[in-house]
Parts: structure tokens; sequence; C-alpha cells
């Protein structure tokens, strides 16, 4: 890795564990609502929904032109506006697993209330090369940061990968919970979300991991990449037979 790259790469490291901190830190407290009222925002949502067009729009040209798009500044643009949204259940959530519950959550949060439109938008921009992993995805972004900063590499037993198959199962079968109004959902009602309780933990490990197996988040829990690849071996199992 040359200089310059080494040193944006810190750099966008530094950013996005910053807004993470910052994020988490303002979400802690009751009075921090306040201050992230801009993320409940129309215009701020609305924003969101402009930014998914241009990367449709973004797609298309590069299919047609066949050029590289700027990455880097896609990177930086998806990342700020994206992360908060992103990261924001995992320190501010009505339930003690986020991002599953969302429909039957009676204080949803951003990612709660356009979650509709942007998780099946990142769906979509995969279906071409995993534009959205690879381009845009502010978790996909840190994690490459993490790979490239930490030298050290640990190999998983073959057939690990088969557990990102089961979390996505495990997380279908939540949401499916909230769908037919089930009491079982209130098991996982947290009220006021407690700092250490499960998911900050988890995301510890899982942000830990990430220094030392490349992508530990997208190859091994991330719904999107999962349901992507079961997309892509599917199209290969075709172009094959």
């Amino acid at each position: 890795m040359t200089s310059q790259i080494k040193k944006n790469t810190w750099f966008l490291f530094g950013i996005f564990s910053l807004s993470g901190l910052l994020l988490a830190g303002t979400a802690y407290f009751e009075w921090g609502r306040y201050f992230l009222s801009v993320l409940w925002s129309r215009p701020f949502l609305t924003l969101l929904k402009v930014l998914l067009i241009g990367a449709f729009a973004l797609w298309v040209l590069k299919r047609i032109t066949l050029k590289f798009l700027p990455q880097r500044w896609l990177k930086w643009v998806y990342g700020i506006f994206f992360l908060p949204v992103l990261l924001l259940p995992l320190f501010r959530c009505y339930f003690k697993v986020p991002y599953v519950f969302c429909r039957a959550c009676p204080n949803k949060c951003p990612w709660g209330i356009v979650r509709s439109v942007v998780f099946p938008a990142f769906l979509l921009l995969n279906l071409s090369n995993r534009f959205w992993c690879a381009a845009l995805c502010p978790f996909g972004t840190f994690q490459e940061c993490q790979a490239q900063i930490s030298p050290k590499r640990f190999k998983l037993p073959s057939g690990i990968e088969l557990f990102a198959y089961v979390v996505l199962l495990l997380v279908t079968g939540m949401y499916l919970l909230t769908l037919f109004g089930t009491p079982w959902v209130k098991f996982f009602e947290m009220g006021r979300y407690t700092w250490v309780e499960v998911s900050v933990w988890v995301a510890v490990v899982i942000l830990a991991a990430a220094f030392f197996i490349p992508k530990f988040w997208c190859r091994y829990f991330c719904p999107v990449g999962t349901i992507d690849e079961v997309i892509s071996s599917f199209r290969r199992s075709k172009s094959a037979s």
C-alpha cells in the first residue's frame, strides 16, 4: 500500500470511527434525540431517496460507458449520509435485536421509516457486480479500511460461510413474527435502550473480528450480502446448465 493510499485509508477510518462514537454517545442520552432530530426530518429522508435514485443513475452510466466511477468520492458521500441511519438502531432501538422488528415498532427510527425503500434498493443495486456493497455501503467501506490497516489474517474453517444463511433464516423468521402479530415479539422488547445490552456487545465483537477476518460482517452476517450471494449462485447454476 502506497503512503498516500494508507493516509487516505486511515483518514476515512478515523472519520467513520469518530462519527460512530459521536452517534453512540448522543443516542445514549434522552436529550440526544433533539440533536439527532435531523435524521427524522422529511428533507433528510427525502435526500436518502434522491441519493438512491442517483446511485441507480450512476449504475446505468457505468454499464453504458464501461468506465470506472470515482469510488472514493462515492464512499464519502454515501458514507456521510447513510452511516448514521444504518448505525443508529444499534444504539437506540425499541427491541433487543435491531433492524428486524421495525414493522412492529411504535417508535420508529430513520431506518425503520425508510427501510421498505432502501433495503430493496440495496438488493437491486447489487444485481450488477455488487454495486452497493462494493462502492457505496458504509459498513463495507469501513471494513475495507480495517482490512487494509491490519496486517494479520485469520482463516476460518471451510464451510463456516453457511453461517450467513443461518443468520438470514433467523432474521427472516423474526421478521415473520411481526407479520402475524404474535405475542412472541414482546419477548424482544427492551423499552428504553440499555447501553451494554445485546446488540452493542455483538457489534463490538464483529467490529474487532473484521480487523483479522476481511469483510467479517459482510460475509457472515449481512442479509443484503447473503441474499445477493443466493441470487448469484442461482444465476451461476443457471448459466452452467
